[in-house]
């Protein structure tokens, strides 16, 4: 699979993810948790796969917590049929661990999306929206400072990808969750956790997913000239298109108002007069 179509594929589940249906609930408001929390995650991501062991570590939490995280989907999101998510699960973890090739690397790209959208919703039940977008905010230039300046994530990638999963007994080994694979392209979990954190910040997800499925794209475009890049940035465009409308949106709201008002004054004007 050439790419184009590895990368192409992957940008698409961000573009789903910022789609997906979510009915947010909320546990408690800290902003320190919605500012800290999103690139916190990357920092000590980093920090960890470039210590020693530390990707063998990260390697086997992701190979246990991704499908029980992604079994949990349809409860944090709090979609109507929650419990099709756990057999949804448990039947990609099994086709991750036993299929190699496209059918593999599909099954755990879908895997490690589902628990992002479950992390994701945990995170946002714990804090204000508006902190939460500035931890976005936060999220995507920590993430090209990483990439583009000191350069720590490509290490930390390369570290991660060297990582085998651990075995049942001599048998082949569990699937490897530790990052997206899908055919030659690679993107971290992180870089499906923005999408979906968006989803959980926007009011109009399908204009949002457009606009970052289409900015990710053009985004794309940057392989031909470094490698690797910073994939979480195409989640602003998103997070701009939503605020456009929902400013036209209000003004319009507010316009409709005044309208209506001034007609009722002046109905009720010539009725006082008498």
């Amino acid at each position: 699979m050439g790419p184009v179509t590895s990368y192409g594929t992957l940008v698409v589940v961000q573009a789903a993810l910022v789609a997906a249906p979510a009915r947010p609930w909320r546990i408690a408001s800290s902003r320190l948790l919605g500012l800290v929390v999103p690139a916190g995650a990357l920092v000590l991501g980093v920090a960890i796969a470039r210590a020693s062991g530390g990707a063998d570590f990260l390697t086997a939490l992701a190979t246990v917590a991704t499908p029980l995280l992604a079994a949990g989907a349809g409860w944090a999101r709090g979609w109507r049929a929650p419990w099709l998510a756990a057999p949804a699960a448990a039947i990609l973890y099994l086709i991750a661990w036993q299929e190699a090739g496209t059918v593999g690397d599909a099954a755990g790209v879908l895997l490690i999306a589902g628990a992002c959208l479950t992390a994701t919703a945990v995170v946002a039940a714990l804090a204000p929206e508006s902190w939460l977008t500035a931890g976005l905010i936060g999220l995507v230039i920590l993430d090209c400072v990483f990439v583009w300046g000191d350069r720590q994530v490509e290490p930390a990638m390369q570290a991660l990808q060297g990582a085998t999963p651990p075995s049942v007994g001599t048998g082949t080994p569990l699937p490897a969750l530790q990052q997206a694979d899908f055919g030659t392209a690679t993107m971290g979990w992180l870089d499906f956790a923005a999408p979906a954190l968006l989803a959980l910040l926007v009011r109009h997800r399908a204009r949002a997913a457009v606009a970052t499925g289409a900015a990710a794209g053009l985004w794309g475009l940057l392989l031909l000239v470094t490698s690797p890049i910073a994939a979480t940035p195409p989640v602003l465009a998103g997070l701009a298109a939503d605020r456009v409308r929902s400013a036209r949106w209000t003004g319009s709201r507010s316009r409709e108002g005044e309208g209506s008002s001034g007609a009722s004054s002046a109905s009720g004007s010539p009725a006082r007069s008498s």
